[in-house]
């Protein structure tokens, strides 16, 4: 039986050279989800057999994948980043790819001839290398190599900040045209190059990693303006640096506990207190600190529990006492707490007064509100009191108890508790304003049976008609690197403009002033009509669907339709929606308005009930901490 559990795990040995694909690979690639491929996999006998991997996790050979999808009329859709990553997991073992990307980085940047072959590096890599730098993409070599560092990023667990919070980061941090930025453990670079697209003059960090420094190192070489980055340890030997930078952004090792406690114990970067051997992340919030030039700013990403742990609190305590640590942001996640913040330290300036307060924001106040009152705050221009729902200013002398807690949820909630008397009027007559609103709406529309049955068509009919065309977003665009905004998934779930970034592709869908948008694999995805000015230009991103109407049909109409399709339990086997089916009533365009009009009221309405609802919750909780404080009494005692 050993033998056999054996054999059912061994490796599967695939021929040289062949690019492969794994399940989860296979779905992105083919607009499934997963377990659609497992549904093929069982369904089909003449699907694909496994050439590599394990019996858990199966390796397919990507050509036989491609034909096999072709015959079942399956969409299969690969860019040159996919085969040639496809081809780089097939041929450069897991535990080297990061040091064949980086040789790559170091061709590309002509530290390296490409032949003859440097010693130690197996002759495959070397055509591997030739199709990397090959110019495939409109902008050359540069941007395949960025995606394809991308694709280890993410195989290896996401260690790179996402790209929302790097530019999140960079804008508190206060970096413009001009800045000089140092990140002291860079990765591949993905802080710095956003701070060099915020418009940062010269950039620089130090990576202990020697790969991943060889990655930045090629990354930022394709970037405008100075960089230079430095391999080594950054707290045990720190780069030379100059005067001090204006703004430093870090993502520091996670709970390292080997980060140097012993040899730098007297160090003199710890003016606030020598970090315990288990707050490494203080050592590095304080070497962050020595980078910066008075009055510099830094923006570190920290665990959240770092804001609260006992070992830490004396740290914490000089940090706030000095006037150094300004800020504590909740970075926004899926769960219900935050699990990581970001600290904004600010070197003092000689002679200028520090601050005696700490500016706490929670999760769930939006990044570019964030930046504003932070700006506000560091200007001096905030008025003392002033607070907002999900930020808060405390005076420092009330944070240095016991605990030295800095979390913002604590204090955002202690400081809801203590407003109750000043926050239930006003919510008072925020929910009778929105009682009111929703009763007007109910009223202005009149139910009536109708004459006869209705005529009804599908949007096939309709496109095939020439009244509507219909358009798909390439399955292997990008989202993260170029200078064309994508339209994502998630910003039609969010309700926000275009986030991605994508460059010019075969296939790409521009979007035009009254085009609907619809997500064709998410249920419930709401649809969207570009308005003029509001993502004219920007391309559909993947899973994306766009209907361009012709004359005769009212796009906010077809967008109600593709709405309730998106809601229906109608779809297809493998989650998509099958949009030529979508039924709607065959209506005249002034009967599509009146439609369009009554459906908006009511999408008013069930915003105004989901108002109503949340102002409900906030007004019982706003008097149950006023009774209990003694902030709010019955009507009745105040006779």
């Amino acid at each position: 039986m050993a033998n056999e559990n054996t054999r059912e795990e061994a490796e599967y040995r695939p021929p040289a050279g062949q690019a492969l694909l794994g399940a989860s690979d296979i779905a992105r690639l083919t607009g499934v989800k997963r377990p659609a491929v497992s549904n093929w996999r069982r369904r089909f006998g003449d699907f694909p057999e496994p050439v590599a991997g394990a019996a858990s996790q199966p390796l397919f050979s990507l050509e036989q994948v491609r034909e096999w999808c072709r015959k079942h009329g399956k969409p299969f859709e690969a860019g040159d980043a996919d085969l040639l990553w496809q081809r780089v997991r097939a041929e450069v073992p897991d535990v080297r790819r990061a040091e064949f990307l980086a040789h790559v980085g170091r061709l590309l940047i002509g530290e390296l001839p490409l032949r003859p072959s440097v010693p130690g590096i197996p002759e495959p890599w070397t055509v591997l290398a030739e199709a990397v730098l090959e110019p495939q993409e409109p902008n050359g070599p540069e941007e395949l190599y960025a995606r394809l560092c991308a694709r280890l990023t993410r195989e290896r667990g996401g260690t790179e900040v996402p790209s929302e919070v790097a530019s999140w980061m960079a804008d508190l941090a206060g970096i413009g045209a001009g800045s000089s930025v140092h990140d002291p453990a860079c990765g591949t670079g993905g802080l710095l190059a956003e701070a060099v697209r915020h418009g940062a003059g010269s950039v620089s960090g130090q990576e202990r990693n020697p790969h991943l420094w060889q990655m930045a190192t090629a990354l930022l070489a394709a970037l405008p303006g100075t960089s230079a980055t430095a391999v080594g340890d950054s707290l045990r030997a720190p780069a030379p640096r100059g005067q001090g930078f204006d703004a430093v952004l870090c993502d520091p090792p996670f709970r390292d506990r080997e980060w140097g406690h012993e040899e730098l114990a007297e160090d003199p970067r710890w003016t606030h207190g020598t970090p315990p051997k288990t707050e490494g992340e203080l050592a590095w919030v304080q070497h962050c600190l020595s980078l910066l030039r008075e009055g510099g700013r830094a923006v570190v990403l920290l665990p959240a529990s770092v804001s609260s742990r006992p070992s830490g609190r004396r740290i914490r305590a000089n940090l706030l006492r000095a006037g150094v640590l300004r800020a504590v942001l909740e970075v926004p996640s899926g769960g219900e707490a935050a699990s990581h913040h970001l600290w904004v330290v600010v070197r003092p300036e000689e002679g200028v007064e520090t601050g005696e307060r700490l500016l706490l924001v929670g999760r769930g106040a939006r990044t570019g509100d964030a930046v504003r009152v932070w700006e506000s705050f560091a200007s001096g221009s905030l008025p003392e009191g002033e607070e907002g729902p999900d930020w808060t200013c405390v005076d420092t002398v009330d944070l240095l108890d016991g605990d030295v807690d800095l979390r913002p949820a604590r204090h955002l909630e202690s400081a809801r508790a203590g407003r109750a008397a000043h926050l239930y009027p006003p919510l008072l007559a925020e929910l009778s304003e929105a009682l009111e609103q929703a009763r007007t709406l109910t009223g202005d529309l009149t139910l009536v049976a109708p004459a006869a049955e209705t005529a009804r068509t599908t949007l096939g009919d309709l496109v095939d008609a020439g009244s509507v065309e219909l358009h798909r977003a390439p399955l292997a665009t990008a989202t993260d690197e170029g200078d064309i905004p994508v339209l994502t998934v998630r910003d039609l779930r969010e309700d926000r403009p275009p986030s991605g970034r994508c460059s010019e592709v075969p296939g790409l869908v521009r979007a035009r002033a009254g085009d609907v948008v619809v997500a064709d694999t998410v249920r419930g995805a709401p649809t969207r009509v570009v308005a003029e000015g509001v993502g004219e230009g920007a391309a559909l991103g993947p899973r994306l669907l766009l209907l361009r109407p012709k004359g005769g049909v009212d796009p906010e109409f077809l967008a109600g339709a593709l709405a309730w399709a998106a809601e229906a339990p109608d779809r297809t086997s493998s989650g998509r929606l099958d949009v030529r089916a979508v039924s709607l009533p065959a209506l005249s365009p002034v009967e599509q308005r009146a439609h369009s009009g009554a459906a908006h009221r009511l999408r008013r309405m069930e915003g105004l009930l989901r108002d109503i609802a949340e102002l409900g919750g906030q007004l019982a909780q706003v008097g149950h901490h006023g009774l209990r404080k003694g902030d709010l009494r019955p009507r009745e005692l105040n006779a």
